[in-house]
């Protein structure tokens, strides 16, 4: 990093808790203007302590990449980055791949998958540092995956299913498994979903997809819009409405139901239908998909269908087509009837 672009970060930082992001961008685009003819020459100073220039980098990483990031995988990132810093105990322009190397190795009572999840994380990290021009490379890319062992992917079958319905007591209980089951909505999807969102005629309900950032359709068979329909009117919500799809069962209040209670919702469908395996959201995400390659289509259809924007998470012949297809997907292989 340049002297120029320090100080071009440094008074960033510091306007940032005084400015909204917005302004904050243009004061980026002013300063790279007003900075274009300008030299700016380093002073001799002391070297700054390794944990100094950490929470620098870190408080840079907060300004410019996490606001392009959930605020969940942003922090995910920066829990594993601190835990490598305080184990080399050096600064993060330093860290070489055999730091990385010792510290994944180094993480007690962790499996593959938990060490894959942080050298993601850190790749992650080091990759933007190197874009950002911080360092010149990424001590991660030159170490490989562990092997992991792939398990037989998590799903329920048709008579776990069945048996679900039964500890459904509430009118809400149902239409929430009904609506999981066949949109395949991740818990944050859900926890944000609208009824004016849902057309009633053609059962497609326009979300805002948290991993892809973008609006997309789901779709409702009409088994999932009998039952949501039973527990809206049984709410007395209009169904027009812009209130949540989902509420709390509380009296007298109408907030919608958070990624949390959509959990608590589901385990207690679970218990009351004495189901001695684990049962929650994304288990009918992960059904759906299994049920859409059982019944004849492709891991392409599956992707789509849940909506997948990366190759990699739905196998490597994802293509996204568009929202007809998405529907034609639905109705051969998720539509119960």
């Amino acid at each position: 990093m340049t002297a120029k672009e320090r100080v071009k970060n440094n008074i960033m930082l510091k306007m940032r808790y005084h400015v909204d992001s917005s302004t904050l961008d243009i004061l980026g685009n002013v300063l790279v203007q007003e900075f274009s003819g300008v030299e700016i020459a380093e002073s001799e100073t002391l070297p700054a302590a390794y944990a100094d220039i950490n929470h620098y980098i870190m408080e840079l990483f907060w300004m410019q990449k996490a606001p392009k990031l959930s605020r969940k995988t942003a922090q995910y990132y920066m829990d594993t980055v601190n835990r490598l810093a305080n184990t080399v105990q050096k600064p993060l322009t330093e860290v070489t791949s055999m730091d990385v190397e010792r510290f994944l190795a180094g993480l007690a009572g962790n499996g593959a998958v938990s060490r894959n999840n942080h050298r993601r994380n850190l790749s992650a990290v080091f990759t933007w540092m190197r874009k950002s021009r911080i360092i010149l490379e990424n001590p991660c890319e030159s170490i490989d995956p562990y092997k992991q062992v792939q398990k037989p992917i998590d799903h329920m079958e048709p008579e776990e299913y069945e048996q679900l319905k039964a500890g459904c007591r509430h009118p809400r209980d149902r239409a929430l498994i009904e609506v999981l089951r066949s949109t395949a909505m991740r818990v944050g999807e859900l926890e944000g979903a609208k009824i004016s969102n849902l057309d009633w005629r053609t059962g497609q309900l326009l979300i805002y997809g948290e991993k892809g950032r973008t609006y997309r359709p789901v779709c409702l068979d009409s088994v999932a819009m009998k039952y949501l329909g039973d527990y809206l009117e049984a709410r007395g919500a209009a169904r027009g409405s812009g209130e949540a799809l989902f509420t709390s069962l509380k009296d007298g209040q109408h907030k919608g139901l958070s990624r949390d209670g959509i959990r608590s919702a589901v385990n207690a469908i679970r218990k009351r239908a004495g189901m001695e395996r684990r049962v929650y959201p994304h288990l009918f995400r992960k059904t759906t998909a299994t049920n859409i390659v059982r019944r004849g289509g492709s891991v392409h259809d599956a992707g789509e269908y849940l909506g997948h924007k990366d190759r990699s998470t739905a196998g490597q012949y994802y293509a996204y087509v568009g929202s007809d297809h998405t529907m034609d997907i639905f109705k051969k292989y998720v539509a119960t009837v």
